[in-house]
């Protein structure tokens, strides 16, 4: 049983709820969240956090605004009670209006936007990020096949939370964030509200499916053919500013959401791409495109400064956007962090003896497989000058036509096509 008094803001009470229910279900309870919304804004106003096993009684107070009303029957109450592992075991929603019905809420308005990111940690463990370190945030994580929900609550000072558990691999998530500041303990009012959605990276197993996909579409020894250098496409501004800001240094960035959703890369480490497609000839020869979506200028770089004794070699991703069909590989220095994850989560290649990108030693030179668009995620930042200054035949620009704004290419990254009887596990 729980009572909750809610009052405005100068103190007047305004109603009195009684909670009940089953007593089996309440005994698992190890904090009682209460969140209040105004009807006429779904703006939530108020979340209140207290510990069920001590209070049976819960005070929300309204915060005094002149833009909405204080009366009981504009509002709305969520109930969630929560176990030990933060998993959500009651929730219920009570209009403070006795003359309506009980309903649920969905948007959230009112709020400041606050910006959310996640990071994959390993193995379907993930970190959220927050823009603020300012306030107290709460939680609420929901798989969305199930509507299963846990709910956490991270302290002031700190940009990101870590969720003790595990996701489900290649499961929908959707995480809701709001940030409060504490009125007294227990009781705080909420300013912001971010949410982001998402696919949980899929198992090494499943990843090493895929693999076995890729392998098999690129089983014709007839499309391997000499390559010398890999390239990266970017506008002319951004290598300019590299020289001019960055002392030569090209950083490295998060790898977003391209590709498989599920993809254990996918914002788990950062890198910088690079291209191994080239178009080939009626006569075989390779031949680089006329031009990019990704900008006019390329910088071209020997295949070996990737693919040598200091560096591994792993397969991240099989996917195709409705045409051509990618191949993404990781390239890491050995035993750096990102070498250590993707030990964890991807698969690894011989450089000499793999179908995408290798070193045939009889030949002395690299292959690259064309029936495949290769994808290199480096993860160093590399140093432009330091390569420029070993001579062209080790890095150099060339410049290309620019097709389309490459400054409109999307932070989240293009999705695969789902419905590929190819690439898509799921269609087995």
């Amino acid at each position: 049983m729980h009572d909750i008094e809610v009052r405005d803001g100068s103190g007047e009470k305004l109603m009195t709820v009684r909670i009940k229910s089953e007593e089996h279900i309440v005994h698992e309870w190890t904090n009682s969240v209460v969140m209040l919304t105004h009807t006429s804004s779904n703006q939530r106003l108020a979340v209140v956090v207290l510990d069920a096993k001590i209070h049976k009684k819960v005070l929300v107070e309204v915060p005094h605004n002149k833009s909405y009303s204080n009366r009981a029957s504009d509002l709305i109450m969520e109930i969630f009670g929560v176990n030990s592992n933060g998993k959500i075991v009651t929730c219920c929603t009570r209009s403070l209006d006795p003359n309506e019905p009980n309903e649920t809420i969905d948007p959230v308005e009112g709020l400041n936007q606050l910006q959310l990111s996640r990071r994959h940690i390993s193995k379907a463990k993930y970190e959220i990020r927050f823009s603020s370190s300012d306030g107290t945030k709460f939680i609420f994580l929901t798989e969305s096949e199930t509507d299963e929900k846990h709910f956490f609550q991270c302290a002031s000072g700190t940009t990101k939370y870590e969720i003790p558990f595990p996701l489900t691999p290649t499961k929908e998530y959707e995480i809701n964030v709001f940030r409060g500041e504490c009125l007294d303990p227990g009781r705080f009012t909420l300013s912001e509200h971010g949410s982001l959605k998402f696919q949980a990276a899929m198992s090494k197993g499943r990843l090493s499916s895929l693999h076995k996909r890729a392998t098999e579409f690129c089983n014709d020894r007839a499309l391997h053919s000499r390559i010398h250098f890999l390239y990266r496409n970017k506008p002319h501004q951004y290598f300019d500013k590299i020289r001019s800001q960055n002392r030569g240094e090209m950083k490295r960035y998060m790898k977003n959401d391209g590709g498989d959703q599920a993809s254990p890369l996918n914002r788990a480490i950062p890198g910088l791409f690079f291209s191994a497609f080239y178009l080939k000839t009626p006569d075989g020869q390779l031949i680089l495109p006329p031009d990019s979506p990704f900008g006019d200028q390329r910088f071209h770089v020997a295949v070996p400064f990737f693919l040598n004794s200091k560096n591994n070699l792993y397969f991240a991703d099989f996917y195709c956007h409705y045409t051509n069909h990618h191949v993404t590989l990781v390239v890491t220095e050995a035993n750096s962090y990102s070498d250590k994850f993707c030990k964890e989560n991807l698969i690894f290649l011989e450089s000499f003896n793999n179908p995408f990108l290798y070193y045939n030693r009889s030949e002395n030179c690299f292959f690259i497989n064309s029936s495949v668009n290769v994808e290199v995620f480096y993860t160093e930042n590399i140093n432009i000058g330091r390569l420029l200054s070993c001579g062209s035949n080790y890095a150099f620009f060339t410049f290309c036509r620019s097709v389309g704004d490459s400054r409109t290419k999307s932070f989240i990254g293009q999705r695969k096509n789902v419905n590929c009887d190819i690439c898509n596990l799921n269609t087995l």
